[in-house]
């Protein structure tokens, strides 16, 4: 750096009495400065110059890398500057890319305006090569080159390298597709992420040289010790809890969960929320109060629940297939084909007949039972003036007394063409002898236009009596009224979940 000083007599009498003490009322240098851009960047050779504008409401000075000229190098009030820089060749080739401050100050540390001056060059000039369990030590910004390593773990932003004896692991930030057991070169920058712990490498280039297999080493089972964990490297773990759909949960009491980070589809995931599940892989740190992991290989251990009632209609594919109807909620479509369960027919079966010949009874208005609809796979239950819902069969083994056993299912209400959302307003009844009791379902309070979609429906069992005499019905409350109060039914189950 160089420091310019003012040319003229006052202005260097400013400059010295910054140095030696004289009183305030002399100094002549800014209380403010800022400068138009806080960054530029110029090309290797023959970089054409950039003109920026500083404001300030006194006089300010330069201090200037000594490959950058500022003209002019200070000045008074609001001003344009003129920035060029040198040509930054070594030997007839391009240098190594540089960068430097270029600093306008006035008068305290406060009222200075610094640019960021870079400029491009050859990157990898005269690049030392490294093995991936040499990566870690290295500062961030460090130029480097891996010839040779191994790819441990793939997620959607990226991928886990590490060497063959498992030295170190190291995340790479790039979108070139490789799998795991790959063996590849690299070129980049060493960097960190944002839990400061493990070495995140953000590549130019990356060379697939062979395929292969990982030999993993044993993992860290950090189940127990979910809550205090804690690691400033991407070791090998796996955890054990239950699924839910973005997080795992390792035990009711503890304080963390845990997330697999950017997960590739080829996990699974997606099917397995209510799940319990053993995660394997690589730790991504602690953003609390979530532990992360880049899995390399996910266990299912089956439903965290005790299923004591199922019911997802995907027996009725054969009807589905014959009918050729659709999937209104899951496609938005209105005009999605649902038909009645009565004019559906498979080796001389209707679909009403097969639903009602596993102990379901549908209720409807007006003796009009061509107002339930099969789409696939699921029911549909209406139509503008004509009102349904069904009585579920007979079920036993249901345990008394349990706090926590819920009677659950997926439903959706119809959108008319309008973009009105048809005002359904959903009920549970059990009815065991002349006792009845009646659980309202939330509405789903959609606005107009809202796209349609599956809504969790749960009733807790907490003092009801389920047995194989009791009468459960899930219907709808406004049968007389001739409006359009249709929907849609799927997925219903009485379960009680599994404490971890």
């Amino acid at each position: 750096m160089r420091f310019v000083k003012y040319m003229t007599a006052p202005i260097l009498m400013a400059a010295l009495c910054s140095f030696w003490g004289c009183d305030k009322d002399e100094d002549h240098l800014s209380e403010a400065v800022l400068a138009s851009a806080n960054t530029l960047n110029f090309e290797a050779e023959r970089a054409a110059e950039k003109i920026i504008t500083i404001y300030a409401d006194a006089d300010w000075v330069t201090e200037v890398p000594d490959w950058v000229t500022v003209t002019p190098d200070s000045g008074t009030g609001v001003m344009d500057v003129t920035v060029s820089v040198t040509d930054n060749m070594r030997d007839g080739a391009e240098d190594n890319p540089r960068k430097a401050t270029l600093v306008f100050k006035g008068r305290t540390l406060a009222s200075r305006a610094q640019v960021l001056i870079t400029q491009n060059g050859d990157k990898y000039r005269d690049v030392k090569e490294y093995t991936a369990g040499e990566l870690a030590a290295l500062a961030d910004e460090t130029v480097i080159s891996v010839p040779s390593a191994i790819v441990v773990a793939v997620t959607t932003k990226g991928f886990v390298i590490s060497d063959d004896k498992n030295t170190d692991n190291i995340f790479v930030s790039d979108a070139t597709t490789v799998a795991v057991g790959d063996k590849i070169s690299l070129l980049g920058t060493k960097s960190s992420d944002s839990q400061k712990l493990a070495t995140v490498i953000d590549c130019d280039e990356v060379t697939v040289l062979s395929g292969g297999a990982v030999n993993y080493p044993e993992p860290e089972d950090i189940s127990a010790k979910i809550d205090d964990y804690t690691s400033s490297k991407r070791g090998y773990v796996t955890v054990k809890g239950v699924f839910n759909g973005s997080t795992l949960t390792v035990s009711e009491d503890a304080k963390y969960s845990v997330s697999v980070v950017d997960a590739p589809s080829s996990l699974g995931l997606s099917s397995l929320t209510g799940h319990i599940v053993t995660v394997t892989g690589y730790y991504a740190g602690l953003a609390e109060p979530v532990q992360r992991i880049m899995a390399t290989d996910v266990e299912d251990n089956g439903l965290n629940e005790i299923v004591y009632f199922l019911e997802n209609f995907e027996w009725l594919e054969p009807w589905s297939v014959a009918s050729g109807v659709g999937q209104t909620v899951e496609t938005d479509n209105l005009d999605a084909k649902a038909t009645a369960l009565t004019s559906i027919t498979v080796d001389g079966v209707t679909a009403f007949d097969a639903v009602e010949k596993l102990g379901y009874k549908f209720i409807y208005d007006k003796n009009d039972n061509k107002r339930i609809y099969l789409q696939q796979n699921y029911l549909k239950f209406g139509k503008t003036g004509n009102h349904a819902g069904i009585i579920l069969p007979p079920i036993d083994g249901v345990p008394e007394a349990k706090d926590n056993v819920t009677l659950s299912f997926d439903w959706c209400g119809m959108r008319q063409g309008s973009g009105k959302i048809d005002p359904v307003n959903l009920i549970v009844i059990f009815e065991n002898g002349s006792d009845k009791v009646q659980i309202d379902i939330p509405e789903l309070g959609w606005e107009d236009g809202h796209k349609l979609e599956w809504v969790r429906a749960e009733v807790s069992l907490k003092g009801i009596t389920v047995n194989k005499d009791t009468k459960i019905t899930i219907t709808q409350t406004q049968w007389e009224v001739g409006t359009a109060n249709r929907w849609f039914l799927d997925n219903i189950k009485i379960s009680e979940p599994i404490k971890l």
